[in-house]
């Protein structure tokens, strides 16, 4: 299909009350949609049954406890053979966001929204798989969620608004969960590699130490070992670098009267001025200052 027939899906027709961009419906039997894209966000729950959704390229079989997430602008077609599939979806516009964010939740959907589903959907994988409680209190909240807007009582709004608050927040903890367990198997797979660089760090930090000498000592090209390196430790290598060499300033410094600048270039700076920038960013005092409290 040509990019310019792709359907698309805008807010403006789809949401019927423009102050409350938000919807949900339910799916039930066989389906069969076309590729498509809308500028809003989709979510769909698998209750019952299985279907696959087309996104980007990729084909996700789904069953029952899978949730499934659209972020705006992302092709993708579902289809379902099944006759028992039963989805629920539910949907909701940027403008709905921005109406949250009024509402005394400004960083949390920032937080909660913006790199779960705009991050891992597009980079990771935008199929998540809930069980034990967690699939419990998923489809509790599907299920007030839809009873809220099918009623739409006194508050509706807002209840539906905190509702998604709490439903971003359950998507949000299992994409750490991901990211632990992929951590902890990288780190598995690749401690001895690590293991070996961190120790070559350790014992040349007061020298000049290159990405590649440490990528040579790890067997790892560059562009691999910073990846790897960042996920197990949290930090980059440069950083990692930095940081020690701050801390082993600061070491000398507190158990030796030896000159600041002395210290600078035993720990493997070279410009005495950069080391003053670095210091004080990592410490929150200059040299001078940390020595004298």
């Amino acid at each position: 299909m040509d990019s310019l027939d792709l359907l698309m899906f805008k807010s403006e027709h789809t949401f019927s009350n423009e102050a409350f961009p938000f919807m949900m419906f339910r799916t039930l039997g066989e389906t069969h949609q076309t590729m498509h894209s809308h500028d809003y966000v989709q979510m769909w729950y698998v209750k019952n049954g299985s279907c696959h959704h087309y996104f980007n390229g990729s084909d996700f079989e789904l069953s029952k406890g899978n949730l499934f997430i659209v972020p705006p602008y992302m092709e993708h077609y579902l289809e379902s053979t099944n006759p028992d599939c039963e989805l629920i979806t539910c949907e909701f516009s940027e403008e709905f966001m921005r109406i949250a964010e009024k509402d005394d939740a400004e960083h949390l959907f920032d937080i909660v929204y913006l790199e779960p589903i705009l991050i891992h959907c597009k980079s990771l994988k935008p199929s998540l798989y809930f069980t034990g409680t967690a699939a419990k209190d998923l489809e509790s909240l599907f299920n007030e969620l839809e009873r809220e807007y099918n009623a739409q009582d006194t508050f509706y709004s807002t209840i539906i608004r905190a509702n998604v608050l709490r439903l971003l927040t359950l998507i949000a903890r299992q994409y750490d969960e991901l990211n632990n367990l992929t951590r902890n198997e990288m780190f598995s797979r690749y401690r001895n590699a690590i293991n070996q660089a961190l120790q070559y760090i350790n014992e040349h930090y007061c020298e000049k130490i290159y990405l590649d000498d440490v990528c040579r000592i790890s067997l790892m090209s560059p562009s691999a070992f910073s990846s790897i390196f960042k996920h197990i430790t949290g930090t980059t290598f440069t950083e990692y670098l930095l940081r020690l060499r701050v801390s082993k300033a600061r070491d000398l410094m507190i158990n030796t009267t030896r000159p600041i600048t002395d210290i600078c270039f035993e720990c493997g700076f070279n410009d005495p001025a950069y080391f003053h920038r670095a210091f004080k960013k990592i410490t929150g005092a200059s040299p001078g200052k940390y020595r004298k409290n």
